[in-house]
């Protein structure tokens, strides 16, 4: 696992504050002026990809909450949310071809958002659970952040799977509140209030439905935005540097762990430690990316199954044929033809 900045250096993307932007002038709040006050300049909203630190973020919700004295004003922040605020992550997800493949990207990308939290998906015997991690030490962001995040990520389900889409389970760490009916009229799922963190579980059956919003060549063109917008942000960010190279030189073959360090211009041992210390290792990253790319190809019709396993690097379609049902339970062919009924080459342009 990834380790987080601390509060000190922490950054978070300032596009998605639009959305608070949005919900402070539908109550006739001068939104421009709360952000001045809090040491943010809005005319940063108008510069792609433009971070202001952390601390800045912190200070602007706690005076949004205090400026509407509403504990539930979180909500009314995720309605707001559209995707398109969201740098190229927002693409990646409106463009994924199921909810568990975008929720899988939203949490490797989780730091495209901010460098102080971190999400996590696991598979427990009533279904996935996405769930949000913020760091122990520094201040501490309001709970409404909490609650607009878990908000948004309903929202974005709701876009793409469609308004029926409901959690099993939603957890949050705030006591119940005054305004809990508001949750429950916008999540429409059990509430578990004082819990260890925030969350969502999903079912199996929801989260693998094929999306008619699915867009491989868009999903696959921001993800590749996503890791140069990471690998820029940090350079010593050998994850995202090495999830980018194996995009570049998969269809040229299989790269090895030294071809690959060297690219990065360390030794094979540093990669490997490097590597170690995010929690992951150049085989795991290696077998993700190729089964991840191999699946967004097979949504298209235009490559043949031969063709998906050039470009995801390997040699015989017989050894493509068997790791991918390794990786997902079912063959290329059967991948293809379930997913096809839905896809829409048109589509991930709304929201």
């Amino acid at each position: 696992m990834e380790r987080s900045k601390s509060s000190a250096t922490a950054t978070a993307l300032l596009s998605p504050s639009l959305n608070l932007v949005r919900a402070l002038e539908a109550r006739g709040i001068d939104a421009a002026a709360l952000f001045h006050a809090a040491g943010c300049d809005l005319a940063l909203l108008h510069v792609p990809g433009a971070r202001v630190p952390m601390r800045v973020i912190q200070r602007v919700w706690v005076m949004a909450e205090a400026a509407t004295a509403d504990p539930c004003f979180g909500l009314d922040v995720a309605q707001h949310a559209q995707g398109t605020t969201s740098h190229a992550l927002g693409y990646v997800w409106l463009a994924s071809a199921t909810l568990a493949e975008a929720m899988r990207r939203m949490a490797r990308y989780a730091r495209v958002l901010a460098d102080a939290w971190r999400a996590h998906l696991d598979e427990e015997p009533g279904g996935t659970r996405f769930s949000i991690v913020f760091p122990d030490e520094g201040p501490r962001l309001p709970l409404s952040v909490h609650d607009a995040l878990l908000g948004a990520l309903v929202k974005l389900c709701r876009i793409t799977y469609g308004e029926a889409f409901t959690p099993l389970e939603v957890t949050v760490e705030r006591a119940q509140p005054s305004c809990a009916s508001r949750f429950d009229e916008w999540f429409r799922a059990p509430i578990v209030w004082t819990a260890a963190r925030p969350s969502l579980l999903c079912r199996g059956e929801d989260l693998a439905r094929p999306l008619a919003t699915a867009n491989p060549d868009i999903a696959l063109a921001n993800e590749r935005v996503a890791l140069d917008y990471l690998a820029r942000l940090d350079r010593a960010d050998v994850v995202s540097q090495l999830r980018r190279l194996l995009v570049e030189q998969l269809p040229s073959g299989l790269p090895t762990q030294e071809e690959m360090a060297r690219h990065l211009r360390l030794s094979p041992r540093t990669l490997h430690r490097r590597l170690a210390e995010a929690g992951t290792s150049f085989g795991a990253l290696l077998d993700e990316t190729r089964r991840e790319l191999a699946a967004s190809y097979l949504q298209r019709s235009d490559y043949s199954v031969a063709e998906v396993a050039y470009l995801v690097g390997f040699s015989e379609v017989s050894s493509f044929n068997r790791a991918f049902r390794r990786w997902t339970g079912r063959q290329p062919s059967a991948f293809r033809r379930a997913a096809a009924p839905q896809s829409n080459p048109a589509a991930a342009t709304s929201g």
